[in-house]
């Protein structure tokens, strides 16, 4: 029942009034008492239907117009107010359900004087019976109204509430997992590029090969320890996060060169076709761009050996971006881990910005490939 609440809504203003005038023209035209209505009648009848579409944006004006056709027509030769009337209680329904100040206390007023013009003849034999009978026939709609009114400021409320709950429940879990991120991971990387770096710096190394491997293990770590405090921050504070930049665009090629040139260091042959024109891509999309390639090289190596060689292509082309990734298969290095997250995350990743992601078996080997906008969705 879910959409009857719906229904209430001020934005189906116009459907709830096509209902009512829906009923208004079945009276007219299917009712014996409609059917037989005088001239003067009918014109106030449609009159009444047709104002009462002004109450999508002026429900007190619909009222002001209701009270005055439910007034006026005994003056001028009508004797049959049912449209009138049951056209001011929908209007005096909509008016507390929609509106609050002074129009709330204003049209019963006026509404209240339509119906005692309307009956003034038995006004003077009975007042108090026809002032109470007019009371109830605009109070009853204006206070179910105004209770609907209410509802619908509890559900705001409420909703409002639940907003700033889960709100407050993310920041506690931003805060906790920044906390784990600053003290035990960030810590052990530290410690680690400390101690390569003293392993660099004390331990005689004749081999060439150890010196660029460690090298390459210090860059790196120290790399990661500086995405793990951007990424603290980003957590602690939210709105830090169109200040922060994990990758500037204008520094995109150089990091999609030296993703490619330590994966020649491991051994791959990577062959790499990068489009200049990345340079112009917002932050995120150049975020997405590096951690593809990084990820997508690391599962190369991982999956298809060291000693594999690869194909990547980055080029603009209108509105997107096509990024592919081809190795072309090899020898399963020993030792190295599987079965983690990656490309998982990769997939949440193109997806958040609008794009598309591929991954699965081709010519002999592994193709990784993704669409995405030029500009972050």
């Amino acid at each position: 029942m879910l959409w009857v609440g719906r229904l209430f809504e001020e934005r189906y203003t116009a459907f709830r009034l096509t209902l009512v005038g829906v009923t208004g023209v079945g009276y007219l035209t299917l009712t014996p008492e409609g059917r037989s209505m005088s001239a003067v009648d009918l014109s106030l009848a449609i009159g009444v239907l047709l104002f009462g579409y002004v109450g999508v944006r002026w429900p007190f004006a619909a009222v002001v117009g209701a009270s005055a056709a439910l007034g006026v027509g005994p003056l001028v030769g009508g004797h049959n107010d049912t449209v009138p009337t049951v056209g001011l209680a929908w209007a005096m329904f909509e008016l507390g359900a929609r509106r609050g100040g002074w129009r709330v206390w204003a049209g019963p007023c006026l509404g209240l004087a339509g119906h005692v013009i309307s009956d003034r003849s038995e006004f003077v034999d009975t007042p108090q019976t026809v002032i109470y009978g007019a009371a109830a026939a605009v109070a009853a709609p204006l206070l179910l109204g105004m209770h609907v009114r209410a509802l619908g400021e509890l559900n705001r409320q409420a909703a409002a509430r639940a907003a700033q709950e889960q709100t407050r429940v993310r920041a506690d879990e931003r805060t906790s997992i920044a906390r784990e991120l600053h003290d035990l991971v960030a810590h052990h990387v530290a410690s680690i590029v400390l101690r390569v770096a003293v392993a660099r710096d004390v331990l005689p190394v004749d081999d060439p090969r150890v010196r660029q491997v460690l090298d390459d293990v210090h860059a790196t770590g120290s790399s990661a320890l500086a995405d793990l405090r951007k990424l603290v921050t980003v957590l602690r504070d939210p709105g830090t996060a169109q200040q922060v930049f994990f990758v500037d665009p204008q520094g995109l090629p150089v990091a999609l060169r030296a993703a490619v040139e330590r994966s020649n260091g491991l051994g791959l042959s990577v062959r790499a076709d990068i489009d200049p024109e990345v340079i112009r891509l917002d932050s995120r999309t150049a975020l997405a761009l590096l951690r593809l390639t990084q990820e997508g090289l690391a599962n190369v190596a991982r999956h298809a050996g060291t000693a594999a060689r690869a194909r990547l292509s980055i080029r603009l082309g209108g509105d997107e971006v096509a990024f592919d990734l081809h190795d072309f298969g090899g020898p399963v290095a020993p030792g190295l881990p599987g079965g983690g997250h990656g490309l998982v995350g990769l997939r949440e990743r193109v997806e958040v910005l609008g794009g598309r992601l591929h991954a699965g078996p081709a010519d002999a080997g592994w193709l990784l490939s993704a669409t995405l906008p030029r500009a972050a969705a």
